[in-house]
């Protein structure tokens, strides 16, 4: 394996002792996102164990070395999440509907990124400020001592994450139901056509699959044909679910010509699964974050009215409802929501933060919404916080106090002045 290898297992030794060479029983799994998603029932004639290959000159051969930790984060923070909305998992005390929230593009996305930069810094993002919200002294002890135990879990699972990764020998991709087989031990042996990279994989290596499964390697052999491999290591360990030899061979057809076969040769990849897995630590990660934790690198300030599971409604739908008409059922009004609002605020800056409001109401309309877009890309204070009769809100505001509320759905806007947060109702 030459000094990737070496390298790669002198990471590996401080997990050794922690490890299970026989596969464990496992939490159920989600069928893998990013494979077909098809349900394990399905057809095996529509999957295949192997890498996407459209005709290359070669065939293609497994990623090799250590995985930087930024680019697995954002796929196995899906996978865990999509994972729990599918099959509660007791150890990650978040709600379905939160998990199914965060999985929407953006908030992944961004919380995927802050996870990684947090996970190296071990630190976490600071509170967000703004003019006019002053907390006691008891409450910024409280936010001091909560830091605190995020920056502690962070380090320790960040760390335990990159150590993970670093210790990784060959990155590999499965498509469903295989990939869940694997995770649960009922597939043991993964067939691959024995050129390129597959060559350079021995007993004791470490593989990862899809970025979340980490697999070792207990035994390489190599036959002539798909059909001898399938014989000898018995057709339920490589493919199960599939009934005879000859409809797995046309598996594997799929991806490999019977002259590539003949060309190389086919590996038969004996796995077992470890104690640890990078999906059993991002679970513990986020368990220790908890509501707040996570809140706080989305960006969300956290007061005495914040809603622990509240997150913010997707952009769109922010602006979407700004463009509403305030009257639509007067035909000579094609004033928008939000021009009446900032209509209503206009004249309340004493720096003229809210701008001038002129002209015909599409020009006003433009204005607004030039203003809302401002708001959007400067707002340095977000929350999802309740209001009297215990309405929850989301409530955006830039440093100066200037700001915007919608309804907990973002359906509805409302302009705030620059006020105390008090007078405005935003605690």
């Amino acid at each position: 394996m030459g000094r990737t290898r070496s390298r790669c297992h002198t990471h590996w030794l401080t997990y050794r002792e922690h490890m299970c060479s026989s596969a464990q029983t496992p939490r159920p799994l989600a069928p893998h996102y990013c494979g077909l998603g098809t349900n394990p029932a399905t057809s095996a004639h529509q999957m295949a164990t192997t890498d996407h290959i459209s005709s290359p000159p070669q065939p293609a051969s497994p990623g090799v070395g250590a995985v930087a930790l930024s680019s697995a984060v954002g796929e196995l923070l899906r996978f865990v999440l999509s994972s729990h909305v599918a099959a509660p998992d007791p150890a990650l005390p978040l709600s379905l509907s939160y998990c199914s929230r965060l999985l929407e593009d953006d908030l992944c996305d961004k919380l995927a990124t802050e996870l990684a930069a947090c996970a190296e810094e071990g630190r976490i993002p600071r509170p967000p400020v703004v003019a006019g919200a002053v907390g006691t002294p008891a409450e910024e002890n409280d936010s001091r001592r909560r830091e605190g135990e995020w920056e502690a879990v962070l380090r320790e699972k960040g760390g335990e994450l990159k150590r993970i990764y670093d210790a990784v020998e060959f990155v590999l991709h499965v498509q469903e139901p295989y990939f869940t087989q694997l995770s649960a031990g009922s597939k043991n042996v993964e067939g691959r056509l024995a050129a390129g990279n597959y060559n350079r994989i021995t007993q004791g290596s470490l593989l990862l699959f899809n970025k979340c499964l980490l697999l070792e390697v207990e035994a390489v052999r190599k036959y002539s044909s798909f059909s001898e491999m399938l014989q000898t290591e018995t057709i339920s360990n490589v493919l199960p679910g599939i009934s005879s030899i000859e409809e797995g061979v046309k598996v594997y057809r799929k991806f490999y010509t019977e002259e590539k076969e003949n060309s190389y040769g086919v590996l038969a990849i004996s796995v077992s699964k470890p104690q640890i897995q990078p999906y059993i630590t991002m679970t513990e990660l986020l368990a220790g974050l908890g509501y707040d934790g996570l809140g706080r690198l989305l960006g969300l300030a956290n007061t005495s009215g914040t809603v622990p599971d509240g997150l913010p409604p997707p952009k769109s739908m922010l602006i979407s409802s700004c463009m509403k008409l305030h009257k639509p059922t007067v035909k000579s009004c094609s004033l928008t929501d939000a021009a009446r609002a900032l209509a209503k605020h206009v004249h309340r800056s004493r720096d003229g933060w809210w701008g001038c409001l002129h002209g015909s109401d599409p020009k006003k309309n433009q204005i607004s919404s030039e203003v809302i877009d401002r708001l959007l890309r400067e707002g340095c204070w977000i929350n999802i916080h309740l209001t009297q009769p215990n309405r929850p809100v989301f409530e955006i505001r830039v440093h100066e106090g200037y700001g915007a509320r919608w309804s907990h759905d973002g359906l509805k806007v409302h302009l705030l002045v620059s006020c105390s947060f008090v007078d405005c109702g935003g605690l």
